[in-house]
């Protein structure tokens, strides 16, 4: 007997939502100032992914309550407002920012893989993006796949170990904040500047 049809189920699946902010370049050079003087104020800046030694730089976590990122903190709250209604979630509840920063990778710099302990979902928003700058990059979570691939004649996108999303100004990734996620190494010569954020149900 033969199988009249073959049907493929995907189920579990991981959710990445990708939009861009429209006519940002003012929105950009604006956030890219307010990053800079926080990077005068705190050069030293935390430790998380980043590798100081190499020039990367993290702010403090709080620059949603902060009068220069309240544009961008509107604009993060009403992709969560978005992601609620897509997903389905209660009226009763909602996605709010519970931390926001900024990084900055200097020439060479990178981020380690990662997670975002304590909240649902976490960003990205893109300020400055050279080319070569450094692509994000996530992993399967799926660890038990990666222990053993199949062979392939012409992989398909969705069987792949990891996704890498390249960036310009103003694009915004949200994904769940358990997705382990990296970013490669800044291979130009200019800083590589984002604001990440998490995003947690609030009643």
């Amino acid at each position: 007997m033969m199988p009249s049809k073959v049907s493929r189920l995907d189920i579990f699946p991981t959710f990445v939502f990708d939009t861009t902010l429209a006519n940002c370049t003012e929105l950009n050079r604006s956030l890219t100032n307010a990053i800079r003087s926080e990077r005068d104020r705190d050069k030293i800046g935390i430790e998380r992914s980043n590798s100081l030694q190499l020039g990367g730089w993290h702010s403090k976590t709080a620059l949603h309550k902060e009068a220069e990122f309240t544009q961008l903190a509107l604009a993060v709250r009403d992709v969560g407002r978005e992601i609620s209604t897509q997903l389905g979630y209660h009226p009763s509840v909602n996605l709010d920012i519970d931390m926001m920063w900024a990084i900055v990778n200097g020439p060479g710099a990178y981020n380690v893989s990662h997670i975002h302990p304590g909240s649902l979902w976490s960003g990205v928003y893109y300020v400055q993006m050279p080319e070569s700058g450094g692509s994000i990059e996530f992993t399967d979570p799926r660890t038990a796949n990666l222990m053993h691939q199949a062979r392939y004649e012409d992989r398909p996108a969705d069987c792949h170990p990891a996704r890498i999303f390249d960036s310009n100004p103003g694009r915004m990734l949200v994904f769940p904040s358990w997705l382990y996620h990296s970013v490669h190494p800044n291979l130009s010569d200019e800083d590589r500047i984002i604001v990440s954020f998490n995003l947690s149900i609030r009643s």
